[in-house]
């Protein structure tokens, strides 16, 4: 049986994906599942003990009429995207509760793996978030602890650059081997650069 962790993941998935030209979620990572599949599926299989994916409302009813989202997943609505990714790290840490740390995961970032998770919870922290880097570049997903949560919870603003908020708070760096962390696919060229499609 696997082991469930004290850690919870906020999938971020609201975006309209302008530069693609369709839902980042549900381009082909493989032969079997999509990018939204597959990190739902790594972050199952490590144990994480909580699962939200936050969406737009064309995902939502798109996810509700296809069996592409297991049950263990909560979907959390954001109708407000113009708000920006802060918005959506906050809907989704609202619909968590008890977690101790959470994952805070980009859909566009389909290459994290086992090591990534493991080196960023072995490290994780009571005071400071866990930023992933590769020479000098921070990437993605970056670990919160409990203190961290609350903070963005609580934060009055909705629409501010995640980034600023993240710069208020103490930042644990870790480095990693390779630059799975940094690689974002928003564009049909990265995609192509990629995946070779």
């Amino acid at each position: 049986m696997k082991k469930i962790h004290d850690v919870a993941v906020v999938i971020l998935s609201a975006g309209l994906s302008t530069r693609m030209h369709s839902s980042k979620a549900f381009l082909p990572f493989d032969a079997h599942s999509t990018f939204i599949g597959k990190i739902i599926e790594l972050y199952f299989l490590w144990g994480c003990g909580k699962i939200v994916a936050v969406v737009n409302k064309e995902m939502d009813d798109i996810i509700r009429k296809s069996d592409s989202i297991p049950q263990v997943v909560s979907i959390v609505v954001n109708e407000h995207i113009d708000y920006g990714r802060f918005y959506s790290v906050k809907l989704g840490l609202t619909a968590l509760n008890g977690s101790e740390f959470c994952f805070i995961q980009n859909v566009d970032n389909p290459f994290i793996d086992n090591n990534i998770l493991n080196a960023l919870y072995e490290n994780r922290s009571p005071e400071a978030f866990v930023l992933p880097v590769f020479q000098k570049n921070g990437g993605h997903p970056v670990l919160l602890n409990r203190k961290n949560m609350e903070y963005i919870r609580n934060y009055p603003l909705n629409n501010v650059p995640l980034k600023v908020v993240l710069n208020a708070m103490e930042c644990k760096k870790v480095e990693m081997h390779n630059a799975k962390a940094l690689i974002n696919i928003n564009s049909p060229e990265e995609y192509k650069r990629f995946f070779n499609k």
